[in-house]
């Protein structure tokens, strides 16, 4: 058996010193979970998510990285420095609604030369996914599943507050708007990286015209998933119609 070369060794153990450290900035029970294919990840947070509605917490998969212990420690925060105590109380000051009418109203006028009927495109049902994506580029590799304490889901993005950089809302109003959503779908942020956040949802949207509002919501909530992604809202809206899993991605 050939023997692990040095820069190996130095990679594995970057990558352990992160895993460890960010649990010990997070202060939550946590544990490491290591599979070989989407499906086993997706068992596995399901039987957490069962179980946390027994013991009182919120599973969340963190996919470790430098920036990520740079989003969990409050001293070496960028773009935010409040804690969590702060960030859920500026939260309850945030009307979700009126924030999602005012991000879309953003979006739309910050391309004037993109007309209105292009970007809202056509309705196409697309087979809903049934993965995160963002553990297709971590199979085999380690990730941190944190017991978020507390049985109000809208509120790991206090624990994890990775926003506030180019078009990521801040923190306080992502938990507002995870909140309205949870309420409305019964949408848990489930994963997180340093510019993704996944959900998974328990009662998704089951009509085109449910799912075409709920498209333009997130549209503006998270424009690149349509510019860079998808293409236009009517696409996204098939995306979601029935799906339990929702994708956001900051450029």
């Amino acid at each position: 058996m050939e023997s692990m070369g040095f820069f190996d060794k130095f990679k594995n153990k970057k990558e352990k010193d992160f895993i460890d450290d960010i649990v010990a900035k997070l202060g939550c029970d946590c544990w490491v979970m290591e599979e070989r294919n989407a499906e086993d990840v997706m068992r596995r947070y399901q039987q957490a998510l069962i179980e946390g509605k027994k013991e009182g917490y919120t599973p969340l998969i963190i996919i470790p990285s430098e920036r990520m212990l740079e989003i969990v420690d409050p001293e070496a925060r960028e773009f935010s420095t409040d804690d969590r105590e702060t960030i859920l109380s500026k939260s309850k000051d945030v009307d979700a609604t009126k924030l999602l009418r005012t991000l879309l109203d953003d979006v739309m006028t910050a391309d004037e030369d993109e007309e209105e009927d292009d970007i809202a495109g056509e309705f196409s049902f697309e087979e809903p996914i049934s993965h995160f994506l963002s553990i297709e580029e971590v199979i085999n590799k380690k990730v941190i599943v944190a017991k978020i304490p507390t049985v109000k889901p809208w509120e790991a993005a206090a624990w994890v507050p990775m926003g506030g950089f180019n078009e990521c809302p801040m923190p306080e109003e992502q938990a507002a708007v995870f909140q309205y959503w949870y309420e409305q779908y019964g949408a848990f942020p489930a994963l997180v990286t340093e510019d993704v956040w996944e959900f998974f949802v328990e009662n998704p949207p089951r009509t085109k015209q449910q799912s075409e509002v709920l498209a333009w919501e997130q549209f503006g909530f998270c424009p690149d998933i349509v510019w860079q992604g998808v293409e236009s809202v009517g696409s996204l809206a098939g995306t979601l119609m029935n799906s339990s899993i929702w994708y956001f991605w900051w450029d």
